[in-house]
């Protein structure tokens, strides 16, 4: 399957069995999200946490010792006279990210923080290396560094007498998501949840990121192709070139000349053009994460060798890792390799932040104002305690 998805020749081919795959995975799980509904709280992007806080916060910080550096974050705790809590490291996405992954003013790792750990959970978000308060260098860190960054994440979790080290795990978004099954697939974790993930090869995975952006925005067959030609010029760019200033100012240049044709960039101007170009274009194809993420292993290879419980959510309107095919293709790659503990979940109407939306696209992020869909953390918050009461 691997090198066929590869194969640019075959890849009309391969979205046609992906979506034959997709209609009979929906049947089964497209409305299931109905059943997970309940009275939790919503959080909204500018309203504070509910008082009184009914856990503890600690900043801490924790050393990956591979890389010798130090990683600071926020770790929340129940306050109750319990001895141990299940624990989960939560990942973030693509980008320099701090530990409340604020994405237009949203932060969903504080809401997913301050949900779980109202019940019974522990749950410990930092800030991505070289960022904020963290050592390190982001701008050369490759995917097994910043895995390397969530093991130690979790080895510092079940360090602590307070953390029951029998089920602490990673919740990971994206590229957290992706990161996160590279650390399953080599060490022991209790549990995994993947949260807008990718289960299909990455080539594939960024041809349908751009047409699904395009058609999107209501773009015509034309349109889509010319976008995909300056996707294939920055592709090439980051591949054939050396990491560093002239690699982004040649992904700057090639953006702006060609911002009429790339529908994240279409009617942008001055310092909002200049926000999204860094955002979506230099963050993404000028980091060597994006070489190790093309020419590397496919997600494939190291899913299926996760043998831990894992939950996999996705968004039927994920524009940037569509719900539909992954939720159906990282559920059939886990079974297929005997993983008789997997939960897939394809939610109806959320985007790749898993807000209830209405188109999908980036921008309407900042138009939602709530955080993140109340069943995603009742899913989240369930898992974890089943985990949990396996053990105890």
């Amino acid at each position: 399957m691997v090198n066929l998805f590869q194969d640019k020749t075959n890849l009309d081919l391969m979205k046609n069995i992906l979506s034959f795959m997709v209609l009979i995975f929906l049947a089964s799980c497209v409305n299931q999200s109905k059943k997970e509904k309940s009275d939790v709280a919503t959080y909204f992007r500018n309203n504070p946490l509910d008082s009184p806080i009914p856990y503890k916060s600690e900043n801490i910080e924790f050393k990956n010792v591979e890389d010798s550096i130090i990683l600071r974050g926020t770790l929340t705790y129940p306050n109750t006279e319990s001895k141990s809590y299940p624990a989960v490291v939560l990942m973030h996405g693509t980008g320099k990210h701090g530990r409340d992954y604020n994405v237009y003013g949203h932060k969903p790792f504080l809401v997913i923080a301050d949900y779980l750990s109202r019940n019974g959970i522990a749950v410990l978000r930092y800030d991505k290396r070289g960022y904020k308060e963290s050592e390190g260098n982001f701008d050369e860190a490759t995917y097994d560094d910043f895995a390397s960054d969530g093991w130690s994440a979790v080895q510092y979790l079940r360090n602590r007498k307070d953390i029951d080290f029998k089920t602490t795990g990673i919740a990971g978004h994206s590229e957290g998501g992706n990161t996160g099954p590279m650390i399953a697939a080599e060490h022991e974790l209790d549990f995994l949840i993947l949260l807008g993930a990718s289960g299909i090869p990455y080539p594939v995975a960024d041809s349908l990121y751009s047409a699904g952006m395009s058609k999107a925005r209501g773009y015509s067959e034309e349109q889509i192709l010319r976008e995909a030609k300056v996707h294939d010029s920055m592709i090439n760019l980051a591949l054939s070139m050396e990491i560093g200033q002239a690699l982004d100012d040649s992904i700057y240049k090639l953006a702006f000349r060609n911002r009429k044709n790339l529908s994240q960039l279409n009617g942008l101007t001055g310092e909002d053009l200049n926000e999204e170009i860094n955002y979506f274009y230099i963050e993404y194809y000028a980091r060597p994460s994006f070489k190790e993420f093309w020419e590397g292993p496919s997600p494939e290879e190291y899913l299926k060798l996760v043998q831990c419980p894992v939950l996999s959510i996705g968004g039927t309107l994920d524009l940037h890792v569509p719900g539909v095919p992954n939720v159906a293709v990282i559920d059939q790659i886990l079974k297929e390799a005997g993983n008789t503990e997997v939960t897939s979940k394809l939610m109806s109407n959320l985007n790749h932040m898993l807000q209830p939306a209405k188109t999908g696209l980036p921008k309407e992020i900042d138009s939602i104002e709530m955080t993140i869909a109340p069943e995603v953390l009742v899913l989240m918050k369930n898992f974890i305690q089943k985990q949990a009461k396996k053990i105890n």
